[in-house]
């Protein structure tokens, strides 16, 4: 029989060989290619992304291609039984699907430099053939491709449902060209273009504005709650939105030349650094390798190689690398159904040990449209309700935040509103507007000047003390006179205080605000939610070193922000979270991206974390038990090496099904009428686990 592992081991160096020899054959071509793959790797860098779903099918369709010649392999093994002349192709056949598993081998033995499970499977199966028990080594390649394939193709399909919200960059934009607004590919944009960009519109390339006026949303830039006002000679940057008015922006840089791709770059690499980390199934794999190999290795003078084979595979390396991903992708795909990316399962495992959780104020724990204040009357001939009035009418088709809240409280008040004509408008930093023979003016005070608005001492000092506290101010002006002055209130998100105190009761025990706002506004919003701390007119860098300072205490942090200020703290932070109205650089840097923009599924989601530990630590029981059992039948019952690697091999099925139904989930409950904050993710666990099932059908 030992000519069988000759062929085996003969034929894998040849391959060994080759590969070696087309690898240097390749490093010989790209040496020569020089530049031209440089680039063309640079090219493609930010798209690696979108391109981790077609590795992962093409690393699907490999295991399932192996998954099958292995079922061949048992077949033509065990018909060499009854037609012995089959021996010779049954042993190629089973060192073709030998080969991954020996290739893995090699590299934990020479590389890695450590004895793994796929050594002690590897050296079972090699012993297995010597003893000329064919159709049980092909059995045991069988089920090590089974278990690959339930795990890549499980892993696939989660992907799948993994959306890349990062770029926001429209396929198509106008150029100005010869007067003429032409429509052409994002890609066919030259430097000094001139682009024109509408209300509504994402801003494509950095530039600066050539023409016209325009409110821009650059929150994602800047964490700025309001939009800024931008015209001739401003810089506007890629990805930011123009909120309402038109204007015409000669590009500087586009595509990775922009400083959100700069930013990106960094980001990705945060990322592919943090996931190197071992999930904790491997770990549990790793630790029992020692003691089997010693104890079969210390077996064999009593119990002979058949036995040493039985208790080789006894080692729970192969089912618990399946069930422990598994489980956790199951999870993964639970917290998805739910509003919930967590972008790999280290996160979701790590979830359980965070009891610091800091945030970022202005679009995290507040809300990004605002609330209308104080009405302040610059005189007696309007009421508040005049003023509102006026003020509602203007904005009536506006997009804007602040037209949003100016509209909601005019429908509080129910006001009826006139009809106005669209060719009235005149949007720019403010609005113009003929209402009853009335000339209206709504805007800031950039506008009001424009339009030769005089404000007084008094009415300064109002807007001053307005401007201390933290609030935006907006005025209006009926025939060119100062007549109301608005206050524009940050407003919290109602979930805000729910939240946070689902988040006491699930064992946070230090919960702060970082903000680059004011010491009364942040103070005041602090003391509303009973924090424990607060910190004000934060830089974007000091918010790491407050995050680096919780962790030098000992404290495990997660940072929830929204805006591209905030990535540095994020990449900083244990964990990092993101609301579904972030930044599209805020949401790629982190690790946890709410996509329905709802804090109450922060709490879900720690909750559905101590639910996977839960779930592992019972995968490492039904793993450990057969086992335990596979072994006593070994040591004591001279089972043999099929029966003992079937009973051995049994957790696959147990720990997989424990994986893909988890038990039910009682998740935190709302703080005011003790229901739970998404009885629907209860309900969609069944659903899916019913789709994990139909991840792992061949």
């Amino acid at each position: 029989m030992v000519y069988g592992i000759a062929i085996v081991a003969a034929t894998y160096a040849s391959v060994r060989l080759y590969e070696r020899y087309r690898e240097t054959r390749k490093h010989s071509l790209r040496n020569q290619a020089g530049k031209k793959t440089a680039a063309s790797t640079k090219s493609i860098d930010l798209t690696a992304t979108s391109g981790n779903v077609l590795i992962e099918t093409d690393e699907n369709k490999k295991n399932k291609h192996y998954l099958i010649m292995s079922g061949v392999s048992i077949g033509l093994s065990t018909a060499r039984i009854f037609y012995p002349p089959l021996t010779l192709a049954s042993i190629l056949l089973f060192t073709y699907t030998a080969i991954p598993y020996l290739r893995q081998t090699e590299k934990s033995l020479i590389k890695d430099k450590k004895v793994d499970g796929y050594v002690l499977y590897s050296f079972a199966d090699i012993m297995m053939l010597g003893l000329g028990a064919y159709a049980s080594a092909s059995v045991g390649i069988g089920l090590l491709h089974m278990s690959k394939y339930i795990l890549s193709n499980a892993k696939e399909q989660t992907e799948r449902q993994m959306v890349d919200i990062f770029s926001q960059q429209p396929d198509k934009v106008w150029v100005l060209k010869n007067g003429t607004e032409v429509q052409v590919s994002i890609d066919q944009v030259k430097e000094n273009d001139v682009l024109i960009v509408s209300a509504g519109d994402i801003i494509p390339v950095d530039g600066l504005v050539t023409d016209g006026i325009a409110a821009v949303d650059q929150k994602m830039l800047t964490g700025e709650s309001q939009p800024t006002d931008k015209s001739t000679g401003d810089r506007v940057f890629a990805s930011t939105m123009v909120i309402s008015g038109r204007i015409s922006i000669q590009m500087e840089k586009s595509g990775q030349e922009t400083i959100v791709a700069k930013i990106g770059e960094t980001i990705k690499r945060s990322i592919e650094f943090k996931g190197s980390q071992e999930l904790k199934g491997e770990k549990w794999a790793d630790s029992f390798t020692l003691p089997t190999f010693v104890l079969a290795l210390s077996s064999w003078p009593f119990l002979g190689p058949v036995g040493v084979v039985g208790i080789l595979y006894c080692h729970i390396a192969n089912s618990i690398r399946v069930v422990a991903p598994l489980g956790t992708l199951n999870y993964l795909n639970i917290a998805m159904k739910n509003g919930v990316l967590v972008k790999d399962g280290h996160v979701l495992e790590d979830l359980t040990h965070i009891d610091t959780v800091i945030f970022d104020k202005t679009g995290t724990l507040t809300q990004e449209i605002p609330e209308v204040g104080q009405i302040i009357l610059c005189d007696d001939q309007y009421s508040q309700d005049d003023i509102l009035f006026y003020a509602a009418a203007a904005e009536q088709k506006s997009v804007h935040p602040i037209a949003k809240a100016i509209l909601k409280k005019a429908q509080e008040n129910k006001l009826v509103l006139p009809q106005i004509e669209d060719s009235s408008y005149d949007i720019g930093y403010g609005i113009s507007v003929n209402i009853a023979g009335k000339t209206i003016n709504i805007g800031s005070g950039r506008f009001m000047q424009m339009k030769d608005v005089k404000i007084s001492k008094k009415m300064q000092k109002k807007m001053d003390a307005a401007l201390a506290i933290g609030h935006s101010v907006i005025m209006l002006a009926i025939d060119s006179k100062l007549r109301g002055i608005f206050e524009i209130h940050v407003t919290v998100r109602p979930e805000t205080k729910q939240a946070i105190q689902a988040l006491r009761q699930s064992g946070i025990e230090y919960m702060a605000i970082v903000s680059g706002d004011q010491d009364l506004p942040t103070k005041a919003l602090a003391d509303s939610l009973e924090m424990d701390n607060y910190f004000h007119s934060i830089l974007p860098e000091e918010k790491a070193n407050i995050v680096e300072k919780l962790q030098k205490q000992g404290k495990k942090v997660a940072f929830v922000g929204d805006g591209v200020n905030d990535t540095i703290a994020m990449e900083m932070a244990d964990i990092s979270i993101s609301l579904s109205g972030a930044s599209t650089l805020a949401t790629d840097v982190a690790t946890v991206v709410i996509m329905d923009g709802s804090l109450l599924h922060i709490p879900y989601l720690l909750g559905l974390s101590r639910k996977l530990d839960k779930n592992l630590s019972r995968s490492l029981i039904l793993n450990v038990v057969p086992n335990v059992i596979a072994l006593n039948g070994v040591l004591f019952f001279h089972f043999g090496m099929l029966t003992t690697m079937l009973v051995s091999q049994a957790p696959l099925v147990l720990g997989t099904l424990n994986a893909l139904f988890p038990v039910e989930h009682k998740s935190v409950h709302s703080i005011d009428d003790n229901v739970d904050i998404d009885e629907s993710a209860r309900l969609s666990e069944s659903t899916d686990s019913g789709e994990m099932n139909s991840m792992i059908s061949v």
